[in-house]
């Protein structure tokens, strides 16, 4: 872990409050130890997982250079947040929600 403005480490963007789709942004940005990145594909995705289904969804592609060829998308619902990750290259796999528990 780092802190922003320690050893050239810079703060960075984890969600837009009003994403556009064509933009990208740094998730974070530490060279050589963590330079994450993202873009804003789409805001009117629909995604169902085993949780239910959800309209209007906010759809992101990930990478970083540290990690050439692996991509992942993720798809985050109103009110709800993450919903899907799909690996898109370089890995296999993906993630849905299943239930959301109140502690």
């Amino acid at each position: 872990s780092w802190e922003s403005g320690v050893d050239g480490a810079l703060p960075g963007v984890i969600m837009f409050s009003n994403p556009l789709p064509g933009v990208w942004y740094r998730q974070e940005f530490f060279e050589g130890v963590a330079e994450d990145v993202a873009q804003v594909l789409s805001l009117n995705e629909t995604v169902t997982v085993p949780y239910g289904s959800f309209s209007n969804c906010l759809q992101i592609a990930e990478w970083s250079p540290l990690e050439k060829g692996v991509v992942e998308h993720k798809f985050y619902a109103p009110d709800v947040g993450l919903v899907k990750v799909i690996a898109i290259e370089g890995e296999k796999g993906y993630e849905e929600l299943v239930d959301i528990e109140d502690n």
